[in-house]
C-alpha cells in the first residue's frame, strides 16, 4: 500500500466514524418531552444540513428505528423499549445507592437533585428527584447533554483524561475561543476541587452546581442541583455545595463497599 491510499484509507475511516456519530447524535436528540421531531427542528439542534438529516433519517428508517409520525415529524419506534429493558436489565448499583441521597439532598437543598453520568461525549441525566416548588426545573432521564456547559456537564468534562477532553472541544463547532480558554483554564481548579457552580450556562436564570462521585478514586457520575437564581442566596448556595460535596463522597462510599 502506498503513502497516499494510506492517508486516503484514514481519511474514509474518519469520516465514516463522524457519520456514524452524527446519526447517533440525531437518536439522542429525541426525549421524553421531544419525542416527535421535524427533519428542519433537527438540523437546527444539531447545526448540519437539512441534507445530510434526511440522509441520516432515511438509514433510520429503514432500519426500523425511525418511523414517520405525520405532518413532516418523525419518532423512534418501539425498538428502542426493548434497549431501554436490555440497559435496565444490565443492573447498575449506582442508581439503587444513589437514590436516597438525591432525595435527601433535594429534601434539604429545596431544588431539583439530578444523578449525571458521562456516555462518551455526553452528560446523561440518569435519575432526578425534583424540587417541591412549583416553579421547579425538569429534566427527562436518558436526556443528553453537552459536556462544555452546566456544572456537571463541566465537572464530568474536567474528569476526562486530557487527550481525549482536548478531541471532545475540538469537535464543538458552536465553541468560540474564548470559552474555549475559559474552559481549559479552569479545568485543573475544577478536577482538583471535584465541584463546580455555573451561572446561566445552559439556561438564562438558572443556577446549578454538581460535584463528581467518585469510586476508589475513579471518576464515576456526578450529583447536581439546579434551581432558579431568585430564591437562591449566597448561603442557600453554599449550603447546597455543602449538600452536594458530602453526598457525592457518601455515595461513592456506597460504591465500594457494595
Amino acid at each position: 500500500m502506498t503513502e497516499t491510499e494510506a492517508v486516503e484509507g484514514r481519511r474514509q475511516r474518519r469520516s465514516g466514524a463522524e457519520s456514524s456519530r452524527k446519526m447517533l447524535q440525531l437518536v439522542l436528540c429525541f426525549s421524553e418531552r421531544r419525542h416527535t421531531r421535524s427533519a428542519a427542528d433537527l438540523a437546527t439542534a444539531l447545526e448540519m444540513p437539512l441534507s445530510s438529516v434526511y440522509r441520516y433519517l432515511s438509514v433510520l428508517r429503514d432500519t426500523g428505528m425511525i418511523e414517520d409520525a405525520g405532518a413532516g415529524e418523525y419518532r423512534l419506534t418501539w425498538l428502542f423499549v426493548g434497549l431501554a429493558r436490555a440497559a435496565r436489565a444490565a443492573g447498575d448499583p449506582l442508581e439503587e445507592l444513589a437514590r436516597p441521597v438525591l432525595r435527601s439532598v433535594a429534601a434539604s437543598g429545596g431544588e431539583t437533585t439530578l444523578l449525571i453520568k458521562r456516555v462518551g461525549w455526553n452528560a446523561v441525566c440518569v435519575d432526578r428527584v425534583e424540587s417541591p416548588h412549583p416553579v421547579r426545573l425538569q429534566f427527562d432521564p436518558g436526556q443528553p447533554m453537552t459536556l462544555h456547559r452546566g456544572s456537571a456537564a463541566r465537572v464530568l468534562l474536567a474528569s476526562m483524561p486530557p487527550e481525549e477532553r482536548t478531541r471532545y472541544l475540538d469537535s464543538v463547532s458552536d465553541l468560540g475561543a474564548p470559552e474555549r480558554e475559559q474552559i481549559e483554564s479552569n479545568v485543573e481548579t475544577v478536577a482538583r476541587a471535584g465541584w463546580v457552580e455555573s451561572f446561566g450556562e445552559v439556561d438564562e436564570g438558572i443556577w446549578g452546581a454538581s460535584a463528581l462521585i467518585r469510586r476508589e478514586g475513579e471518576p464515576v457520575a456526578a450529583i447536581g442541583v439546579a434551581g432558579p437564581l431568585f430564591r437562591l442566596q449566597q448561603a442557600d448556595r453554599t449550603r447546597i455545595i455543602d449538600l452536594l460535596v458530602s453526598g457525592a463522597a457518601e455515595i461513592g462510599a456506597a460504591l465500594e463497599a457494595r
